[in-house]
């Protein structure tokens, strides 16, 4: 593995740990403080916004792998501005963004009021979901114009 990799690997396990974190801490805020509101939110925004919620989880999943994909297809003939590292990277921190924002709205929906089932239920979604998204391995970084894999000699 060459050294942009391992680097990028590395940072990308930094950034995971500290999304947990911040995660860990958005939880800690949900129930330490109590939400202002005294009626409970409606029945259906809560359904709306956790099935939002739980849709970020799941597009945190599959939409890292399209984009990779779909910058693959269109590098057949072009030059791309990115490299295969960067939008991995890209792709990585677009999944950890996408379940952090489940936990975010569970924390909306407790400070409107929302039953703490549903908000448990998100923040734990979204912990879990980091925990198991693994960053991978980054791909070798591509020169598109020399047509060789960089860093081998």
């Amino acid at each position: 593995m060459d050294p942009k990799t391992k680097q990028a690997k590395k940072i990308a396990q930094i950034l995971k740990m500290f999304f947990i974190l911040a995660g860990l801490m958005f939880v800690y805020i949900a129930f330490k403080f109590p939400p202002q509101r005294i009626t409970s939110t409606q029945p259906a925004f809560e359904l709306i916004i956790s099935a939002v919620a739980l849709i970020d989880v799941a597009l945190g999943f599959i939409l890292p792998g399209v984009l990779v994909r779909s910058a693959l297809r269109a590098e057949s003939g072009t030059r791309q501005s990115s490299t295969p590292i960067q939008r991995w990277f890209s792709g990585y921190v677009l999944s950890l963004a996408m379940f952090e924002s489940c936990i975010l709205f569970g924390l909306v929906l407790h400070f409107m009021g929302s039953r703490v089932l549903i908000v448990e239920v998100l923040a734990a979604a979204g912990l879990l979901a980091m925990l198991i998204r693994s960053p991978g391995s980054p791909p070798a970084d591509y020169d598109v114009s020399n047509s060789q894999i960089q860093g081998d000699s």
